[in-house]
């Protein structure tokens, strides 16, 4: 008996996270057997290049909710990783599809959702946080959040729906900074590492916000592939169109209120990573010394991120990603300092450029 065909709605296939999973799917052994659809803004030049690949380009963006809801109502698997953490809307579309799929069919359907781990920051602007540790076995640790903080109404929404759908088999992975050399066709940067790098170069030193002592997580791009694809697989395994009837799941593969996957390897302080950033850089002679500063508080916003650099590069965000282990996810690749010299090259040949 041959497997039924996996349809995925895929969004955000031109970001750094989408386009680097979206790679992992492609090359995943079972990736003839699947049929992977990609919402993607109307530039025609990238609808090619991923039409060659096999991957079906739907023109849209978040905002375009009806087309959401039709091809999510057409999917098995919905990936969402573009701009997902704080567009409500979009992920509303998505359910609305979901939803109406399983009132259909009669069976389930997966919906792995991108947050992050901004939701558990603590605002201390550089200055050491508090010692909590989220634990993603510890699901009532997290329902103490409050619903102010960032990412959160998105995540209420995907949980409260999964509760009120059975068939909805949602889960939530939230990456904290991420870094490395992205593996999509588009955008291969992050985010975090690389703005406190080009602020260096622009202003010849290395610098943080306040004393730079709260603390965050972090995890290699390849890394949080991997870990998308273990969940896909096993999820698909437990409820996709060719799960077997007999199928039993690991027990830490959970959904809906438990359904949160941390996705850390290590932990730095800001600070930690402000004093490579200068060592790295005064070795290749970018700037003139590897002694670290602060940013004066009304120079943050205009030299990092704007108003988000507080919470970006200067909050604490701590995390564990036990329910991943569990499951086998096996992260190895090279931690964040090992890491910073790649990104280094990458900034100075692309301004050379």
């Amino acid at each position: 008996m041959s497997s039924q065909q996996i349809n995925i709605l895929f969004t955000g296939a031109t970001g750094y996270i989408g386009g680097s999973v979206l790679t992992g799917l492609l090359q995943h052994p079972n990736s003839s057997n699947f049929k992977i659809t990609a919402l993607i803004r109307g530039d025609e030049s990238r609808a090619k290049k991923l039409a060659s690949l096999g991957v079906i380009p739907l023109i849209g963006s978040n905002d375009s909710h009806d087309i959401i809801e039709k091809a999510a109502s057409e999917s098995h698997v919905v990936i969402h990783t573009g701009d997902s953490a704080d567009d409500l809307p979009s992920a509303k579309a998505i359910i609305s599809g979901l939803n109406k799929r399983t009132q259909t069919t009669g069976k389930p359907v997966i919906y792995i959702h991108t947050s992050g781990t901004g939701v558990l920051i603590e605002d201390v602007r550089g200055k050491k946080g508090s010692n909590t540790v989220y634990n993603d076995l510890d699901p009532d640790q997290i329902d103490g959040l409050a619903d102010t903080q960032i990412h959160r109404n998105v995540d209420l929404l995907v949980t409260n729906s999964a509760q009120a759908n059975p068939l909805l088999k949602s889960v939530i992975i939230l990456p904290p900074l991420i870094y490395g050399i992205g593996r999509g066709l588009f955008n291969q940067t992050s985010i975090q590492l690389p703005i406190l790098i080009r602020a260096a170069l622009k202003r010849d030193k290395a610098e943080t916000i306040g004393a730079g002592e709260s603390t965050w997580d972090s995890v290699h791009i390849d890394d949080l592939v991997d870990a998308y694809i273990i969940l896909f697989d096993q999820l698909l395994a437990a409820y996709g169109p060719n799960a077997k009837s007999d199928a039993k799941p690991s027990p830490y593969l959970t959904t809906g209120r438990e359904g949160y996957y941390f996705a850390e390897n290590g932990r730095h302080s800001w600070r930690q990573l402000a004093e490579k950033i200068g060592e790295v850089l005064h070795r290749k002679g970018a700037i003139k010394s590897s002694k670290v500063t602060s940013f004066p508080d009304d120079e943050i916003e205009d030299a990092l991120w704007g108003p988000a650099s507080w919470n970006a590069l200067g909050s604490q965000s701590n995390s564990k990603a036990e329910r991943l282990r569990k499951l086998g996810w096996k992260p190895h690749r090279p931690n964040l300092f090992d890491s910073v010299e790649e990104q280094v090259d990458v900034l100075i040949n692309d301004a050379k450029n």
